[in-house]
């Protein structure tokens, strides 16, 4: 079983009246991205700005980041393309950082 050691955060803004078509959307994504070697995938919207999403999973390697990262900012993917249909600036520009976990450094 491959261990899932990096978290990366997703995170853009989908535009006003376009929710109920990203909302579908995203449900069909989440296999995708467990194909792709995700897991522990969850979303979130937040409470003081209606329409920003952040997409929380994790990811075994840098380079599985790396292509996941990639394949999203890319309106030429078949599935992930769609996102930029949606998003409030080029897909090529949302924000998708990868994090080592340090919390057991504080424990």
């Amino acid at each position: 079983m491959k261990r899932h050691t990096i978290q990366v955060f997703m995170e853009y803004k989908i535009l006003e009246g376009k929710e109920s078509a990203y909302q579908t959307w995203i449900k069909e994504m989440v296999s995708e991205l467990t194909e792709m070697g995700a897991a522990n995938f969850r979303w979130f919207e937040a409470l003081e700005q209606p329409g920003l999403y952040v997409e929380l999973f994790t990811v075994p390697s840098i380079e599985t980041y790396e292509r996941i990262k990639n394949l999203r900012r890319s309106r030429e993917h078949p599935s992930f393309g769609a996102l930029g249909n949606w998003v409030h600036k080029p897909l090529e520009e949302i924000n998708c950082w990868a994090f080592h976990d340090r919390s057991a450094m504080i424990v």
